[in-house]
């Protein structure tokens, strides 16, 4: 217990680097090549990012309402919910190349193994999309709603809105295990290779697990905890949309090193440039938070 308090002593109090204005509903973010790109769920629209400047140097209309968002392949793949497709932009032009319809209100996409996953949130599935082929390969059948969808340490994983479970399909196989976590709605998952972190936006919970599914611990978030991301401090931020905060958990005690209040209503957090980036989901703006 000490040596855990010690450890989150010596650990320093993030900046804020930068406030992006110009967002509608900030949502997804993705890295391809020297620029971060942030889609708007609000508004449709595709932002580029220059990190080195911390400006928005482009910026162009893709969907009716995109919020999750990946890069793999050479190309951005973004999940349009309300056209219930995903969607290849070309990183270079920020144009459509191709739309892939998939199922009923694909919350998330996620790029691994050659694939592209999206959670298809009313249709209790997910479908597998060739990153070569542009199409879906495999549609994998649920017993809930998924939502956040990852990548990572073997396995793709998703959570599930207003259940007590997630799952972990192998890529080899495409077969599902349920894990269950025991809480009411396992929302957003964030893989590692020392295992996963399992945001519950009802309980307030974060509950890590190994990656054979057992829990590790269940660590007492804010309100509303969110799609977290692993920074570049090691530590593990997980967004609380319903406070306005970050709660940010030391993987190896998975003791809360602290509570930092960022945007209105962050929803996701994404690590990239040395920073953590987390969009307002509640109102315009994009901020970078560097430890």
């Amino acid at each position: 217990m000490v040596h855990a308090l010690l450890a989150a002593l010596a650990i320093a109090a993030p900046n804020i680097t930068a406030k992006l204005d110009g967002f509608s509903q900030p949502c997804g973010s993705a890295v391809a090549g020297k620029y971060l790109y942030v889609d708007s769920y609000g508004s449709g629209v595709l932002h580029r990012v220059d990190p080195a400047t911390n400006r928005v140097v482009r910026s162009r209309k893709v969907a009716s309402s995109p919020c999750g968002l990946v890069a793999g392949a050479g190309s951005l793949w973004i999940e349009d919910y309300a056209q219930n497709a995903i969607l290849r932009v070309d990183p270079a032009t920020m144009k459509l190349k191709k739309r892939i319809f998939v199922g009923k209100k694909p919350w998330d996409v996620a790029f691994g193994y050659g694939s592209v996953w999206a959670s298809n949130a009313q249709s209790f599935s997910i479908s597998r999309i060739s990153a070569r082929k542009q199409k879906v390969v495999k549609t994998i059948s649920l017993d809930g709603s998924p939502t956040c969808i990852r990548a990572g340490a073997g396995y793709v994983w998703a959570g599930i809105q207003n259940a007590d479970f997630i799952y972990r399909i192998d890529p080899r196989t495409n077969a599902a295990l349920k894990i269950t976590i025991g809480h009411g709605s396992e929302l957003c998952v964030d893989p590692h290779p020392d295992g996963v972190w399992v945001s519950d936006d009802v309980a307030g919970t974060v509950t890590h697990i190994d990656l054979a599914g057992k829990v590790v611990a269940t660590i007492e978030a804010g309100k509303g905890p969110a799609d977290g991301t692993r920074g570049p401090d090691g530590l593990e931020w997980i967004p609380n949309i319903g406070d306005g905060t970050i709660t940010r958990i030391d993987p190896a005690t998975d003791a809360v090193v602290d509570t930092i209040h960022v945007v209105t209503g962050p929803f996701v957090a994404r690590t990239a440039f040395g920073s953590v980036w987390v969009g307002d989901f509640k109102g315009t703006q994009l901020w970078r938070v560097t430890p």
